[in-house]
């Protein structure tokens, strides 16, 4: 039933059929997630970066071996308050960088990251957004500033908003990336599809709009040789989009099921092993 939290022990059970295609494809990631050094001799990691409340650290934790299908609940907003660091569970020495998306943290923690990027630090960039569907910090949105009296109105000012903040963050990175030493890839992952899939349309609309005229400004500065940019979507985990108070603002899509959100974090898994096969061109 939409709206219900996700069954994991059956997406455990899906992943397990299905292990051996899964682990391989992962232990070559995992391969060439240490294959790759920066200037100085270090390993070049990975950053995530995004607004708050949109699956960064999620997505680092599956990517680093540290998230539990069985016992996680990632469906239960924990805001980030500092840089998180994670070691790949088969390298430890590479890690990947998730910090802090909240716009209020953002100056005292993005400024080095993003000159890292200039500098060659990293490898690439996975940039993360939810189409505005941010989880929310108060804990009713009748207490948000955007709230005027009716839910639906709210709902549309405060995606709005977010997806104005989304569009921000490219804009904040973009200049570093098309002046980064050496090869650099963008990931595009637009997150919570179970919430907006049926708006498809809408979404690609909105993508191709300022969002890849920025990245295209970035490739022509930078030559296809030395910049890629991907862009896929996913669903990290499936739940109705609700307040800390549990108030639902809007139920995730009928029909949206476990299966599908693990097949949409395969083609993640995928887009990502074709950006390692782009590193490794000459």
């Amino acid at each position: 039933m939409a709206g219900d939290p996700v069954l994991w022990s059956q997406v455990a059970g899906w992943l397990w059929d299905r292990r051996d295609d899964i682990l391989g494809l992962v232990k070559t990631l995992t391969d060439w997630f240490g294959s790759s050094k920066a200037a100085d001799g270090s390993d070049r990691g990975i950053l995530i970066l995004g607004a708050g409340g949109v699956g960064k650290t999620t997505l680092a934790r599956i990517l680093s071996g540290k998230f539990d299908w069985l016992l996680d609940e990632p469906w239960r907003y924990g805001e980030s308050f500092g840089i998180e660091r994670f070691s790949l569970k088969d390298d430890p020495k590479v890690q990947v960088v998730v910090p802090p998306g909240q716009t209020a943290r953002r100056e005292a923690t993005w400024t080095d990251l993003l000159a890292n990027i200039s500098a060659g630090m990293y490898r690439g960039v996975i940039l993360v957004s939810a189409y505005g569907y941010h989880s929310l910090r108060p804990e009713s949105f009748k207490d948000h500033e955007l709230f005027q009296g009716k839910k639906p109105d709210f709902l549309a000012a405060l995606l709005e908003q977010h997806r104005k903040d989304e569009l921000d963050i490219l804009n904040q990175l973009a200049p570093h990336l098309a002046a980064s030493n050496g090869k650099v890839w963008l990931l595009s992952l637009l997150t919570k599809e179970d919430l907006w899939a049926d708006d498809r349309p809408e979404v690609e609309n909105w993508l191709q709009a300022e969002y890849a005229t920025r990245i295209s400004g970035v490739a022509q500065q930078k030559g296809t040789a030395h910049f890629r940019h991907e862009q896929v979507s996913a669903s990290l985990v499936i739940g109705n989009y609700v307040t800390k108070q549990g108030e639902v603002l809007q139920k995730n899509l009928a029909g949206y099921d476990h299966r599908r959100a693990v097949e949409s974090l395969r083609r993640f898994l995928e887009v990502i092993d074709a950006l390692r096969q782009w590193e490794n061109q000459k």
